[in-house]
C-alpha cells in the first residue's frame, strides 16, 4: 500500500480510555460503539463543523472506492471495481490491509456500508436487479447472510426499487436506513431524495418511511451519530447557491413512521472537486490538530489508464462531540 506524502498525517501518541493507539503515522483513536441515549433532540451545530485534517491514498482498495464504516478498531471499505468488487479491512491509519472479501457472485453495484455494533456485523448494500440485497459480513470478513429488501408485505417491491446506494444502521430502533440516489437530470423515482426508508435487518421488510423537510440530490452515503439521534447525509450535488457539495443533518431523536423530521442544517464539504462518496461518524485523534469526529470520503477516478483511483478524506472537528 502507498501513502501520498504530501498529505502525511502525524499520529496522536496517546489514546484515551478505551481507545486504540494506532501506528505512528496514522494514530487514530478507537471509536466506541454508539449506544442509545434517549429521545431528547441534540443540535449537532453542523454549521460550526470545521475542517481539521486531510489525507490521500492510492492503493488496491481505492479503486472505485464507494464508502466505508468502522467498528472503532478497523475500517471496512467498499471497492466497486468492475473486475474485483470487494470489502476490505484496514487499520485506522489506512496503512495495513488485513483482509478482503469478494462480493457475492452476480452482485451489481456495491455501495457505502454501515456497521451494526449490536451484532458486530457490517452491512453492504447491493444493487442490480430487483430485489436489492443487504450483504451481511462479520468483522472477520466472512459472509453472514444475504437479505433481499422489500416493501411492507412479504414479496412486495421495496420503494427504492433498483436503487440502493448506501445504508446507515440506527442503534436506536435497530433498522438500516437508505434512500434513492437522487439524480436531478432524471424524471423517474430517482430524481430526488425526499424520504428515507428504514428496513428490518433480518427480514429486509420496510418498517419506516421518514419524509425529509426538503428535497436533496445525489446522496452517496449516510451515517447516524451518537446513539442514533441524528442522521447525516453526504451529497455529491453542487448547489446552485454556492457551487458547493454538502453534508446535511436531520433530527432522528423521535423519528416516527410517516412523520417528517426536521433539519439541523448543512455544512459544505471542503475542497470537494472529486466525487463525494460517504460520511462516517468516527472519533480520530491527531498530533498537532484537534480531534475529529466526522470523516468524508471523496473518489478521484480521473486517473491515467492502468493506475488506481485516488481517494481523499476530509476529517472534521465538531464543537460538541456528545451532541452529534
Amino acid at each position: 500500500m502507498s501513502w501520498n506524502r504530501r498529505d502525511i498525517l502525524k499520529a496522536a501518541g496517546k489514546a484515551g480510555a478505551g481507545a486504540l493507539a494506532a501506528s505512528a503515522l496514522g494514530g487514530m483513536e478507537r471509536t466506541a460503539a454508539a449506544t442509545p441515549t434517549g429521545s431528547v433532540p441534540s443540535n449537532p451545530r453542523i454549521s460550526e463543523w470545521a475542517h481539521a485534517k486531510s489525507s490521500s491514498h492510492e492503493a488496491g482498495w481505492t479503486d472505485q472506492f464507494q464508502g466505508m464504516c468502522t467498528d472503532g478498531a478497523y475500517w471496512y471499505i467498499v471497492s466497486n471495481a468492475d473486475d474485483d468488487q470487494r470489502l476490505h479491512k484496514l487499520s485506522l491509519d489506512f496503512r495495513t490491509a488485513y483482509a478482503s472479501l469478494s462480493a457475492p457472485s452476480g452482485s451489481g453495484h456495491i455501495g457505502a456500508p454501515t456497521y451494526d455494533p449490536q451484532r458486530r456485523q457490517i452491512y453492504v448494500p447491493v444493487e442490480g436487479d430487483e430485489p436489492e440485497l443487504i450483504w451481511k459480513v462479520t468483522t472477520g470478513l466472512s459472509t453472514a447472510g444475504i437479505v433481499p429488501i422489500a416493501g411492507r408485505t412479504p414479496g412486495s417491491h421495496a420503494p427504492q426499487r433498483w436503487k440502493f446506494p448506501w445504508m446507515a444502521f440506527n442503534p436506536r430502533d435497530g433498522l438500516v436506513y437508505s434512500s434513492v440516489f437522487g439524480d436531478p437530470e432524471r424524471t423517474d423515482i430517482d430524481r430526488e431524495v425526499g424520504r428515507i426508508w428504514g428496513y428490518d435487518r433480518d427480514t429486509g421488510r420496510l418498517k419506516k418511511e421518514i419524509p425529509l423537510p426538503s428535497k436533496v440530490y445525489a446522496i452517496q452515503g449516510g451515517t447516524f451519530g451518537n446513539g442514533g439521534r441524528n442522521l447525516y447525509l453526504a451529497s455529491d450535488y453542487e448547489e446552485a447557491t454556492n457551487d458547493r457539495k454538502h453534508v446535511y443533518a436531520y433530527d432522528f431523536s423521535s423519528a416516527t413512521d410517516g412523520v417528517p423530521v426536521r433539519t439541523w442544517g448543512k455544512v459544505a464539504v471542503p475542497d470537494a472537486d472529486d466525487e463525494v462518496e460517504c460520511v462516517v461518524f468516527a472519533h480520530l485523534s491527531w498530533h498537532g490538530a484537534r480531534d475529529t469526529h466526522i470523516s468524508i470520503g471523496l473518489l478521484d477516478d480521473t486517473v491515467w489508464s492502468g493506475a488506481t483511483d485516488n481517494v481523499y478524506f476530509r476529517h472534521l472537528a465538531v464543537p460538541s462531540p456528545n451532541s452529534i
